[in-house]
């Protein structure tokens, strides 16, 4: 079992080192690029559309960062009531009455998703571009104006914004913020190879014909942003992502709602990897089936397989140690008939290769952003307590799709 264990967490830390090393090296090779992004040369027609659910408290400041937008051509805001219970119509009516360019419209029925809002909504665009905001997402003023450029190369069917954290005081939060700004950060290096496998739902902007051509929106996939992206690219299109197009969004407070929307996430990313199982490896340069499928499977395969045998081990191993406490105080040296094993040494190299790795990963990433006061300690605190939490989704998520329990997880 020992040696089992030694064997795939030297693939894990293989792998991860691989990853990482890659994303440095593009980092390095394209840090001048970072910010940079397309001038607009035309100006293409654009509907915003944003989904909302029992947001009274959050949908009239969406609204009003989106009616700050200094792209010119962004023709209307076309906001979803999906049969709230609280008083969001009524805050949206208010803006709808008094902007021309605000359009409310009802949901028939509730849609028991995001998704189905969306798509109502998108029925009543008739814009070049579409875009889709979520019902607490903060857009800057000159966010979109930063995306429209890319639409300029034929193939590219999807932009996506640089989303960041807008609450920020406890725990939970204040580690989201690290975590979000990890996630842009590698989502624009990934950009560089043309591998942008979400384009996310607190704002990104689509070519509306091939919006329309792939489907719109899957709305029995929890992650919709993800399973369009993968449609998209299965397709041959391309999508981008613009780093200095920043949005804000609010995340969890409490451990229980963060829990909920991670197994949302997870299942969602599940559903997207069954449902486009085919194209994995196909042939042909294909960066999709060959590059962001591998990538995002190995990541879910890696993470459960690890998880489990590490805590087989533990139970093997520890009821030993545990009895062996009286022995330590009478004297006894636990390390004393200790023997020298080769692959255990060559597993702790690379685990501290990989720790070493990881920490000026985080750096360089958070760097990026110009954040202050994100020591080591506090990557520390993000790689050996924050993170780790992620495997209790995980396994929730494993477990609900087991049971068939496909539901909505955040509100």
């Amino acid at each position: 079992m020992v040696a089992t264990l030694i064997w795939v967490y030297s693939v894990m830390f293989f792998f991860g080192i691989y990853f990482l090393l890659l994303f440095v090296v593009l980092y390095m090779r394209n840090k001048e690029k970072l910010n940079e992004f397309p001038p607009i040369t035309k100006e293409y027609s654009v509907s915003i559309v944003i989904p909302c659910f029992n947001a009274e408290k959050e949908i009239g400041e969406t609204i009003k960062n989106l009616l700050k937008t200094k792209y010119s051509q962004l023709k209307q805001i076309i906001v979803v009531d999906d049969c709230s219970t609280d008083n969001s119509y009524n805050v949206i009516k208010e803006y709808a009455d008094k902007y021309e360019n605000v359009l409310l419209v009802k949901t028939p029925k509730n849609t028991g998703c995001a998704a189905g809002a969306k798509n109502y909504g998108a029925k009543f665009a008739e814009t070049d571009l579409i875009g889709f905001s979520d019902d607490d997402s903060r857009p800057l003023s000159d966010a979109v104006e930063k995306m429209i450029g890319y639409f300029d190369e034929k193939k590219v069917a999807a932009v996506t914004s640089c989303v960041m954290v807008q609450n920020k005081k406890n725990f939970m939060e204040r580690f989201q913020d690290i975590d979000y700004k990890v996630i842009a950060w590698s989502r624009k290096v990934m950009d560089f190879i043309g591998c942008v496998y979400v384009t996310n739902g607190p704002l990104s902007i689509y070519r509306r014909d091939a919006f329309e051509k792939v489907g719109r929106f899957d709305e029995k996939n929890m992650t919709e942003d993800i399973e369009v992206t993968w449609n998209l690219l299965s397709r041959g299109y391309e999508t981008r992502m613009s780093y200095a197009a920043k949005v804000f969004t609010i995340v969890p407070k409490k451990l229980g709602v963060w829990i909920r929307q991670r197994v949302r996430w997870n299942v969602g990313g599940l559903q997207t990897l069954y449902k486009y199982r085919k194209t994995f490896l196909s042939k042909g340069e294909n960066l999709f089936s060959n590059f962001v499928m591998s990538y995002v499977a190995l990541s879910f395969i890696l993470a459960l397989f690890g998880f489990f045998l590490f805590l087989r081990y533990v139970y093997l191993r520890a009821g030993k140690y545990v009895l062996a406490i009286p022995y330590i105080f009478k004297g006894y040296n636990p390390f004393a008939f200790s023997e020298f094993y080769f692959p255990v040494t060559i597993l702790f190299i690379l685990g501290m290769a990989f720790l070493a790795l990881s920490i000026y990963y985080h750096k360089i990433a958070l760097k990026s952003f110009g954040s202050k006061g994100k020591g080591i300690w506090t990557i520390l605190t993000y790689i050996f307590i924050y993170r780790p939490l992620y495997t209790i989704p995980l396994i929730a998520s494993f477990y609900k799709l087991a049971k068939r329990d496909i539901g909505w997880y955040t509100k």
